[in-house]
């Protein structure tokens, strides 16, 4: 679940906490042996020896050569914005993008269909779209008329009100946010029935419910238990809250990280404290794939977004930047997974997808779609040769090798799609970052001197 309230997000009560930069944790063991000479030898014999542990680490360092981003390019389908909503229907694996007039959907074959106010009903200029979704049934709310029922495609009011805000769903039933009145229950077939939930967030699963009334609260039984006094409440709600796929665990996200509550009591957090590359302590959306793997938006001080990450036992193994990946963070509306696996990024117009056994056939359309080229650079760890290979159609780029620290140690031009080898003998044992710039493509390595 991505937090909704528009780019930034406002905060009650916020507390100013003084963030560290943590774009170079990651390094923290390298940064270590590359002072330790002794250390950093018995390290990469030890990489040497553990292949298990060598592809591990590759994955850390170098995940553009393991990994291909495809982009949907959207000027070529819905030629819209998710701005107010980006969703995938859970049950059929439909996807939605939602925009101020228009709303896309994309059926797992490729095709698609954008509705407009012929379809969804006359809109002014403060209206806003939200779809929800149950088994075998699709909603939407027009926020200044009400909830519609959209089965095949075809709209039915079902309850009118001019101040709903978001669909939130569990089972088969919906919950409502309204701007100026409590949560409205909706179960089709049953109808409508008010309740005494108030918040700006709902988050439920089986009945479990958790609410952001400012702190985030549990509701059960009618009554709120708010759960700021729990010890693993972290503080500085961001209004995300996304249960697991296998249990009724809520992950509640924080300006400073996440807490993990059952049945309104917490056991646990997720901090840069704990965890290593965890890119920001700020967590902007939370979602799981379909093997349970929690990955998470990170967003900077200013609650813009720039990375999204995959967190695997207390390591953030694949973190993604727009360095490293075609994703406009300046426009990201979200990311989802379907039920195979694959992940889907929206921004600006296009949705992005890593490419993978479980990819839909019709992503190798090369008319609407393009894949990110893969570079080639080996061996890491490296001795004194670097080798580096440019993808094909790719004529020039500019390599640039900087120390942890970001000074710039070696710099080189490649003019040719052959393999190129770059001497690196005269520089110390250690971590470096690999810069390559295209004049499309810029790619980011980390690579090991021994």
């Amino acid at each position: 679940m991505r937090r909704i309230n528009g780019r930034k997000r406002l905060l009650r009560n916020r507390v100013d906490y003084g963030l560290i930069n943590y774009e170079f944790d990651i390094f923290s063991l390298e940064i270590f042996l590359f002072r330790n000479e002794v250390a950093l030898d018995a390290y990469l014999k030890i990489l040497k020896t553990m292949k298990n542990l060598v592809y591990t680490l590759v994955v850390v360092f170098s995940l553009p050569l393991h990994s291909q981003w495809i982009t949907v390019q959207g000027e070529n389908y819905h030629n819209h914005q998710a701005f107010f909503q980006f969703t995938i229907d859970p049950y059929t694996n439909n996807l939605w993008i939602v925009d101020f007039y228009d709303a896309t959907v994309f059926k797992p074959d490729g095709t698609f269909t954008t509705f407009g106010e012929n379809e969804l009903g006359q809109r002014w200029g403060s209206d806003r779209l939200n779809f929800g979704f149950t088994p075998g049934h699709t909603f939407y709310t027009k926020q200044l008329a009400g909830l519609y029922l959209f089965d095949n495609y075809q709209k039915q009011l079902l309850y009118t009100d001019n101040n709903f805000k978001k669909i939130y769903y569990d089972g088969d039933t919906l919950f409502i946010d309204r701007s100026n009145d409590n949560l409205l229950k909706y179960t089709l077939g049953m109808g409508a029935a008010n309740t005494n939930i108030a918040g700006s967030q709902v988050s439920s699963k089986n009945g479990s419910l958790y609410v952001d009334i400012g702190s985030y609260a549990y509701y059960e039984n009618g009554a709120y238990t708010v759960l700021s006094s729990d010890p693993f409440y972290i503080w500085g709600p961001t209004d995300v809250m996304e249960f697991d796929n296998e249990s009724d665990t809520i992950y509640l996200g924080f300006i400073n990280g996440i807490s993990k509550f059952h049945n309104g009591i917490g056991y646990d957090t997720i901090t840069p404290n704990n965890t290593t590359n965890m890119s920001s302590p700020n967590v902007l959306e939370i979602e799981f794939d379909k093997d349970n793997n929690l990955w998470v938006a990170f967003g900077d001080a200013n609650d813009d977004f720039f990375a999204i990450g995959k967190l695997e036992g207390d390591n953030w193994s694949e973190v993604y930047t727009a360095a490293n990946s075609p994703i406009d963070f300046d426009e990201f509306y979200g990311f989802e997974f379907d039920t195979l696996g694959n992940i889907w990024v929206s921004s600006g117009k296009d949705l992005h997808t890593l490419e993978n056994s479980n990819s839909p056939g019709w992503l190798s359309n090369e008319e609407f779609t393009i894949s990110v080229p893969r570079i080639s650079v080996y061996p890491n760890p490296v001795k004194d040769i670097l080798n580096i290979q440019l993808p094909a159609h790719v004529q020039k780029a500019e390599v640039l090798i900087s120390d942890v620290n970001g000074k710039v140690v070696k710099k080189q031009t490649i003019n040719s799609q052959e393999v190129v080898q770059i001497d690196i003998d005269r520089l110390e044992k250690g971590i470096y970052i690999l810069n390559i710039v295209g004049e499309e493509n810029q790619w980011k390595e980390k690579v090991i001197k021994k």
